[in-house]
């Protein structure tokens, strides 16, 4: 391998990071850094919210520091506008799933055909002389 490096018994290189430069080490890639926490989205909050009662819901609401949409929800769920909840609910979980009854309860009737005879017109009768 042209581009590795050997330390002690272990070989650096491609996908192989020196000892101290791992994961755990103090030196190494943090684990968890970059990556989305599951507590900083909408549905976690949500769902925690709708635990909380309308004291703990009022402290929420009176705290400044507290995001906006923690607050505005909080207010929501005190006041029981469940339009508005409904709506936050759609928009963090999704529209429930909906199904439509495509069958038809009613039954074709026949067709009536009628076979009828050509009529010799005048027209015609010129033309076949």
């Amino acid at each position: 391998m042209a581009n590795s490096q050997k330390t002690g018994s272990y070989e650096v290189g491609y996908k192989k990071p020196p000892k101290n430069r791992q994961f755990g080490q103090p030196d190494g890639n943090k684990r968890g850094r970059g990556f989305w926490r599951r507590e900083d989205t909408p549905r976690y909050k949500l769902e925690q919210m709708m635990k909380l009662d309308e004291d703990e819901l009022r402290v929420i609401i009176r705290d400044a520091d507290a995001p906006m949409f923690e607050r505005q929800l909080a207010k929501w769920i005190i006041k029981g506008d469940w339009k508005v909840i409904e709506s936050q609910l759609n928009q963090v979980y999704g529209l429930p799933k909906q199904t439509q009854d495509i069958t038809a309860d009613v039954k074709p009737s026949a067709i009536e055909i009628k076979v009828l005879k050509p009529v010799k017109s005048a027209t015609s009768k010129k033309d076949d002389k």
